[in-house]
């Protein structure tokens, strides 16, 4: 992939003129451990056009599925069908779902992109990314590129919703907004550093309506300066995206997230790290940032088509939230960075050999992470408010704080590219997932066969 890669994933790029196909989404499995039988059917249309320097484009896709029994949790709880929509009931305890994608884009040379729509973006070189990822549900986005020399110049403002604890009710929702810079640099052949910063604000403070505020459309200006000026406090994130190029086949990437941090605060942890002393007050709860690193090769062992991919994730507790969940860094109960939230350690491993139009793949996760309490708020979830942190737990915060719950996660699947033009894929899969929960060890295996357009990544591999 591309360092700094930020877009809509789209299927394919060599699409005719006018394209026109049906999007289907069937699948059957067995849960072993309820014994259930699990089955899933949607559909729907994808339209795309093209005419000199234009692009667009709009998929839509029904679906209704009844889920494993640990999907069913994370859509219980949060209301939410990740990747799709918010979650209502079916008929038979199947849960409905719906997926909406629209672009157009307009080309005037080589220097310049304008695009408009609703969708997902993504910047990073990794598996996951906690800078901006496609893990959360679909929002409206205005997204400006400018390419010169070695520069790719990205500016992207969204609009996203708070829906927490109101879910279904409609005239509840918060509407909040996102602006976002993304400078990438390609210093040289092997070496590629971005350089990211976003502003989150809520369309309402109290009784005055805001909407979006004009004084960050200059697409020309870091955010935090504005943001004093105007005396906010909207919630701003800084961070990195590192890529190292070594030779033809082996990439070296990392992402740095800031959200909060003062650096006398992060040298006493450094200190403390360094030579335990209980003098020391460390783990400051506003030192709130992420770190990623990870390596992928490809033609390993000089096999065409043979990819693997080692990545690790750490995010500290109460990083993407704020005082005002509005401003949390969400859409529909959803991280608009890594699905998992904050507040944990995640390593996965991934490898994938594609032949023709054959993939196998085997991959496995692992996660550890801190969840609150009725009466302690540990920093996973961003919808809670930290205002009450900075009193009652203002130091000692590690990662994993609070209730650790560890997750396993293993998958081995194989699939059939049965139509290149329509983006059809036959797959079987064998999903392994076990939780070590307050001493108490749950294990659940799934084997599913599905029949699925390419259209979009679905993550439910946490």
């Amino acid at each position: 992939s591309l360092s700094g890669y930020i877009g809509v994933k789209r299927t394919s790029t060599n699409q005719p003129k006018f394209f026109v196909r049906p999007l289907l989404d069937f699948s059957f499995g067995l849960q072993n451990k309820a014994q259930s039988q699990l089955e899933g059917m949607g559909g729907g249309l994808e339209v795309q056009f093209r005419h000199k320097k234009w692009n667009s484009g709009i998929s839509y896709l029904l679906n209704k599925q009844r889920y494993a029994a640990y999907q069913s949790a994370f859509i219980n709880k949060n209301k939410v069908v990740p990747g799709m929509s918010l979650a209502s009931g079916a008929f038979g305890g199947r849960k409905r779902s719906t997926y909406l994608s629209a672009f157009v884009n307009y080309t005037p040379n080589k220097y310049f992109e304008l695009e408009a729509g609703y969708g997902r973006n993504f910047i990073g070189d990794g598996y996951r990314s906690l800078l901006l990822s496609d893990a959360a549900n679909a929002s409206p986005y205005l997204k400006i590129q400018t390419k010169f020399w070695k520069i790719q110049y990205t500016n992207l403002f969204a609009s996203h919703r708070n829906i927490y604890n109101v879910e279904g009710r409609g005239e509840l929702y918060e509407k909040k907004y996102t602006a976002t810079h993304y400078l990438d640099w390609k210093a040289t052949k092997w070496l590629s550093v971005g350089l990211f910063e976003t502003i989150i604000w809520g369309a309402k403070e109290g009784n005055y309506t805001r909407g979006f505020d004009p004084n960050y459309a200059n697409p020309f200006i870091f955010y935090r300066p504005v943001e004093f000026s105007v005396g906010s406090s909207d919630n701003a994130l800084v961070g990195a995206n590192l890529k190292l190029t070594l030779g033809k086949t082996n990439v070296l990437y990392a992402q740095l997230l800031f959200d909060e941090f003062l650096l006398s605060k992060l040298r006493a942890d450094i200190n403390q790290w360094r030579n335990p002393n209980d003098s020391i007050l460390s783990g400051w709860w506003g030192n709130k940032y992420g770190i990623q690193l990870g390596w992928t090769v490809f033609d390993l062992f000089k096999v065409k088509g043979l990819q693997a991919r080692v990545e690790f994730n750490m995010v500290r507790p109460y990083t993407y939230a704020h005082s005002s969940p509005i401003q949390a860094y969400s859409n529909d109960n959803i991280s608009l960075a890594h699905p998992l939230g904050a507040n944990f350690y995640e390593f996965l491993t991934r490898i994938n050999y594609e032949v023709k139009r054959w993939n196998f793949s085997l991959n496995y996760h692992q996660c550890k992470q801190g969840l609150s309490s009725f009466l302690n708020n540990a920093g996973e979830n961003l919808q809670v408010s930290n205002e009450k942190v900075k009193v009652d737990s203002e130091y000692e915060n590690q990662v994993a704080q609070g209730v650790q719950i560890i997750t396993r996660y293993t998958e081995a699947s194989v699939s059939y590219l049965l139509s290149s033009k329509m983006g059809t894929t036959i797959s079987a899969s064998y999903i392994n997932r076990d939780q070590v929960y307050i001493h108490r060890t749950s294990n659940g295996s799934l084997l599913m066969l599905r029949i699925h357009s390419n259209l979009f990544s679905k993550y439910f591999d946490y």
